[in-house]
Formats: C-alpha cells, structure tokens, sequence
C-alpha cells in the first residue's frame, strides 16, 4: 500500500517522482508519506539533503514509533553542524550531497539492516531532494546514482520516492524521469497522479499536524 488516505493502487517495487514548486510542500508530503509507512510498521529510509538527521528523527519521533526508521544525512558534516559527527544506528552521515558514493554505502548499510537483519517485509526509501543533488553534480551522475537505487527498490519489492523541487518537465530531468513509473504533482491544494495509466487528483490539506485528504477528483 502507497499511503492509506489515497484511494490509489500502486505496484510495489515502483519508483515515484513527486515534485512541485518551491514552497509547495513537497517534503512534507514525502515525510507524511514516510510517516502513514513507519505506522504500518514498515521500514524507511530517508535519505535528506536539505535537513539534518536529528530534526527529521525528532518530527518522526514526535508522531509514531521509529524503530524501522534509517536517515542518511548529507548535510550536517559539510555545515560542520556538531562538532563530533558520528554514525548511530539510525542515522548514518555523509560528507556531502556531492558524495554519492557515500550516500550509497550508508544507503546499503541501512537496507541490509531492515531487509537482511531485521527482516522487515516492506522497506521505503525516500530521496528530499534530488534538485540539490542536481545543483552539486551532473545529470549522468545523478542518473547512474539513481539507476542502482531505484534497482535495489526494484528488487525487494520495495517504494522509492524522490521529491523535486521544480517542474519534472525541464530538459535537466528528462533522463532521470526514464527510472520513475509514477509522477506526483503537487499543485496548491492538489495531488496529482500520472502512470501506470493512472491519471488521478486528490484535494489535501494539512490540518493540526495530520495530512487530510479529500475524494477523488
């Protein structure tokens, strides 16, 4: 199951693009996405480049149980956030969002603990965001980056989501969109579905700290 508000049915072992523009609360769709995922006892992943390990732990923490919950931070080493920056067990550091064969180590090293050791039957990985992946290296690498990620999403049956932070129409995210099978647009109020053959729009809104979504439209 994607998310239990939506009315929607997408196959595990997708890979979705959710974008919009700035300010349109892409990321906090992606961590109310996580969040209905962590409360049906699912693992996640998320991997952020826009925020440090420790704020996302706490606004996961401060709505449901985070056991199956693993961040990749690759931000705060580079902001020289703390003075000792060391691994935990749930949050695992990079030197930057530039280095993404980091992100891909600490990525598997998170997998192999929920999928091999844990044993947890549903694991989601998220990516907030790829448009500053986008802004530190080039779209081949981006590309060759996602290409391995979105396979492992593929392989165990998993959800990937990448948030964007632009239109997913620009010529710079043209190759990227050839490893995505559903797009998400979020449009002031709405959350707009196309793939699969599914064209789809949903009203929310986010009220009191829960994501409220409408009927379908």
């Amino acid at each position: 199951m994607f998310h239990s508000k939506l009315d929607i049915d997408i196959p595990k072992g997708s890979n979705t693009l959710l974008s919009g523009p700035p300010l349109s609360g892409v990321s906090t769709i992606a961590k109310y996405i996580c969040l209905d995922a962590l409360k049906r006892k699912e693992a996640v992943i998320y991997i952020s480049t826009k925020e440090n390990g420790e704020k996302i732990q706490k606004w996961f923490s401060e709505r449901t149980d985070i056991k199956g919950l693993g961040i990749v931070d690759c931000i705060s080493k580079s902001l020289r956030l703390k003075t000792s920056i060391e691994d935990s067990n749930s949050i695992k550091y990079v030197s930057s969002s530039v280095d993404l064969t980091g992100v891909s180590v600490k990525y598997s090293n998170l997998l192999e603990r929920f999928w091999n050791i844990e044993e947890y039957k549903d694991v989601r990985v998220t990516i907030d965001s790829l448009s500053t992946l986008l802004m530190y290296s080039n779209v081949q690498t981006v590309f060759r980056f996602l290409h391995i990620l979105t396979g492992r999403v593929k392989k165990i049956d998993g959800y990937g989501i990448f948030t964007l932070d632009e239109d997913p129409e620009t010529p710079q995210v043209a190759p990227i969109k050839q490893l995505i099978d559903i797009i998400i647009k979020i449009e002031k109020n709405k959350i707009i579905f196309s793939g699969f053959g599914i064209k789809e729009e949903f009203e929310f809104e986010i009220k009191e700290g829960e994501l409220i979504v409408g009927g379908k439209k």
